[in-house]
């Protein structure tokens, strides 16, 4: 026959002072889970950004381009008509037009490039913009 043991009630003590770690691991765990999913839209919010910005880099490049090759173009113009000017006189004044007109046209594509960029960047922007809303939005309602 087995003997019974005797037990003094420190075991007994010590089992009910023993802290609960299920709770505290089921929010940890939650926790971890917010962090991961935060993370996890920081990265899908500034994937999207980056090809955007991608998308629209290429768009100001090929504006750039266009600018530049209508430029050469018209400067080449420019310069035939000088040469074929009857008189220097002549081709003072079409040099003098010549630099009026190409100080407007550059004036002129760099509003409109700068409208591009300014448009682009808001654009690259939005994702970012909302993800940090939602975090804001979270962060207020909590």
């Amino acid at each position: 026959m087995a003997k019974a043991r005797k037990t003094n009630g420190k075991a007994k003590a010590k089992a009910e002072n023993k802290p609960q770690t299920n709770g505290a691991r089921a929010q940890a765990t939650q926790l971890v889970s917010r962090v991961q999913d935060g993370f996890r839209e920081a990265g899908d919010a500034l994937r999207e950004a980056g090809e955007t910005m991608g998308g629209e880099g290429r768009k100001v490049a090929l504006t750039l381009v266009a600018h530049a090759q209508d430029n050469v173009v018209w400067s080449f113009e420019a310069l035939r008509e000088t040469i074929q000017a009857g008189s220097f006189a002549d081709a003072v004044k079409i040099q003098q037009h010549a630099m009026t007109e190409l100080f407007r046209r550059s004036m002129r594509q760099f509003r409109e490039v700068s409208e591009i960029v300014g448009e682009s960047s808001t654009k690259t922007i939005k994702p970012i913009s909302k993800l940090v809303t939602s975090l804001r939005d979270v962060r207020h309602a909590a």
